[in-house]
């Protein structure tokens, strides 16, 4: 289904239109009525967080007793590539999954005054199967490297820079899961989305529900 399709059909009807500038209101309203993906989140965050403070603790000892501060250093090095090169990075997962799931006019946007980044697939539409690829693509992708990052590098330095990036990455994704809350929020599959660049749009369509026999007898 094209947009003109969509927009022109009878059988859907508009449920949202967020400006680009304006998804994280929107996001945070959606994620405060959902207890799905707004709960797997939260728990995604938590987890992250935990994850911090043991690394400070543990990178903290060695300059607490020895004055050592070189795990600190990598913690902190780790923080600061996953907001530079790691935004990079998620951004470019997520046109990797538009590409994978048939999305051809793929496009970066930024607003750097609110700290913001994000991909668009202009004019395409999406149901919740190949949006949910695209939202999470990053989450599971950067998760598995960091780990894997971990695993080589234990017992050594780098070690820490993996573990900022893999505690701090929930941050990156709080606007992927709060997309998907839209989703479950008002029906996932009867929901369609897609961006128009040229407004700075992404618009949410919702099958329109079809009266039972009993209340049209009514």
């Amino acid at each position: 289904m094209n947009i003109q399709e969509l927009t022109g059909s009878p059988d859907y009807e508009l449920v949202a239109a967020v400006k680009h500038d304006e998804v994280k209101p929107f996001v945070k309203r959606e994620m405060e009525r959902n207890e799905g993906w707004a709960r797997v989140a939260n728990m995604y965050q938590l987890t992250g967080w935990l994850v911090i403070m043991l690394g400070l603790f543990k990178a903290f000892m060695p300059f607490y007793t020895k004055r050592e501060y070189l795990y600190l250093l990598y913690l902190l090095g780790g923080a600061v590539a996953l907001f530079t090169v790691g935004i990079v990075l998620h951004e470019a997962i997520h046109a990797l999954a538009y590409r994978y799931v048939g999305a051809r006019h793929v496009s970066w946007g930024a607003n750097p005054r609110k700290f913001q980044f994000y991909v668009q697939a202009d004019g395409e539409v999406l149901d919740y199967r190949r949006f949910r690829i695209v939202a999470l693509a990053p989450a599971v992708t950067i998760t598995v490297l960091a780990l894997a990052g971990m695993a080589v590098c234990y017992n050594q330095p780098l070690f820490y820079s993996f573990l900022a990036v893999l505690g701090l990455h929930g941050l990156c994704c709080a606007g992927d899961f709060g997309l998907l809350c839209v989703f479950q929020n008002y029906g996932e599959q009867s929901v369609l989305t897609f961006d128009d660049r040229v407004r700075g749009l992404t618009c949410f369509y919702r099958r329109r529900a079809v009266p039972d026999e009993a209340e049209v007898a009514e």
